[in-house]
């Protein structure tokens, strides 16, 4: 049996071509529906019809944890609720490295009322940060950067200064992702015993005391009376010595987790691992910009923009710490079988094979599907099985029937 297979094709097809109740938990990131750098994939997020098929390929009791835009999840969470999933809960990917894209409202006065604004001085900034001359909800007129420097411009008109320091926008710090579960074959003690799914993995997924994955206070475990209030409760045992407590003392093994977890973007070494034997690309190949141009130092173009060589040019990897912590905290029991249905550049094939559990993906670039293979590959040798000769797109998903 293989250990993981990625296959190629439209992610409905391969869905079909599945058995029923295979699957032991569905760990993705769909489209957004944002129009992603203007690719057409991401033209709307997965609907009732992807929710349905996801839903009869897996076992009662499976999870799906499926990511979506702030601004467009909710149309992934009712496609899954429609097609029967029962909405467990709303988590969030956090991290600070997004930049806000936002229009400057004074600017925007000046520009309607056709005023030039003066140039008093000039701001420090990433070059990565820079904004260049975009339209809609964004910079009004060409910024040049000099640097890592902008210019600095005040007010032209009245209604500019009452209105000059308002935006449109805030700056995005965290990605959602819900968490949908598979109605139960009875309870939940009968379900985990007949599928092996239906339960959540808490001791494997809690966070060690000082661990950044948990954004919140970070005191030892004698500062565990915090964990679900400001203050300390007057009855909790550590905090004032009583033993009548009417909360949970604090857990050696780490905190509860919550529907949080707090890590940087993938970086470049992350992104690149096993990719050596690729063909690369320069950055503004990449992220399909002209070299030299405007849109270049736009942010929005996309990760690797400014790279002298990129070989994984998928635009939106996720950590693989991340996308580990879902695995597990979904997955089962060692060997379960999770599915990615836009399985990109293989970052949740890496993570599950981390986390003892087999593999299968579908992805409909085989351009992707190269670096993805590249990527497993080259972080877990010892798990990959793809060279099994057995064609059969069953051949990683044979189960179909209850747990032994």
């Amino acid at each position: 049996m293989r250990v993981w297979d990625i296959q190629q094709g439209d992610c409905m097809d391969l869905l079909r071509a599945l058995p029923d109740n295979c699957i032991d938990a569905i760990v993705t990131d769909p489209p957004y529906g944002l129009g992603f750098m203007g690719k057409k994939w991401d033209a709307l997020p997965p609907g009732k019809e992807w929710g349905a098929e996801c839903l009869r390929v897996c076992k009662p009791g499976a999870h799906i944890v499926a990511f979506g835009g702030q601004r467009t999840i909710h149309r992934l969470i009712c496609g899954l609720e429609d097609a029967g999933w029962e909405i467990r809960d709303l988590g969030a990917w956090q991290q600070w490295q997004g930049f806000p894209k936002s229009l400057s409202v004074g600017k925007a006065i000046d520009a309607h009322h056709g005023a030039e604004r003066e140039v008093v001085g000039e701001r420090e900034v990433s070059r990565n940060l820079a904004r260049n001359g975009r339209k809609g909800d964004e910079a009004i007129s060409p910024v040049p950067v000099t640097g890592t420097t902008i210019p600095v411009t005040a007010p032209a008109t009245e209604d500019a200064r009452k209105w000059e320091g308002y935006g449109t926008a805030l700056k995005p710090c965290l990605e959602p992702w819900t968490l949908a579960r598979k109605p139960l074959d009875g309870t939940v003690a009968e379900n985990v015993l007949k599928w092996g799914t239906g339960a959540l993995n808490i001791d494997g997924c809690r966070y060690g005391y000082g661990d950044p994955a948990w954004p919140g206070p970070q005191e030892d475990i004698t500062g565990e009376a915090d964990r679900c209030h400001s203050k300390p409760r007057r009855d909790h045992p550590v905090a004032f010595g009583k033993q009548n407590a009417t909360i949970n003392p604090a857990s050696s093994l780490g905190r509860w987790p919550a529907n949080v977890y707090a890590c940087p973007k993938a970086s470049r070494g992350e992104r690149e691992a096993g990719c050596g034997h690729l063909k690369g690309r320069a950055g503004f190949e990449a992220v399909e910009r002209t070299e030299g141009s405007a849109g270049l130092d736009n942010p929005r173009a996309g990760a690797g923009r400014t790279a002298g060589e990129v070989r994984n040019h998928h635009p939106t990897v996720k950590p693989a710490a991340l996308m580990a912590w879902l695995c597990r905290l979904v997955g089962g029991q060692p060997g379960s079988l999770i599915l990615d249905p836009f399985a990109g550049s293989g970052t949740t094939g890496i993570a599950a094979l981390r986390e003892g559990f087999r593999f299968l993906g579908f992805e409909l670039d085989p351009d992707y599907i190269e670096i993805a293979e590249a990527r497993i590959n080259g972080d877990a040798p010892l798990f990959n099985r793809r060279g099994d000769p057995t064609p059969a797109p069953t051949n990683v998903c044979t189960e179909g029937t209850p747990a032994t």
